[in-house]
């Protein structure tokens, strides 16, 4: 077993970085679900959304 991890360490850094990749892109879901939340509470309220709004939905992905 000693062998197994002094043969792969280095496999900690890209499983690291798939596991970052991953929750970033969750945090990014997450903030789009709640602006789209609040453009569904502007809408059924018949109000003007603010365009800082609008903006957090038109960024583009990192990828």
């Amino acid at each position: 077993m000693e062998d197994l991890v002094r043969s792969y360490w280095w496999l900690v850094f890209p499983l690291s970085w798939g596991a970052f990749g991953v929750f970033q892109n969750w945090l990014a879901y997450r903030a789009r679900r709640d602006a789209l939340n609040m453009l569904r509470f502007y809408a059924e309220a018949g109000h003007e959304p603010p365009a800082g709004l609008l903006d957090r939905l038109n960024v583009r992905p990192l990828h």
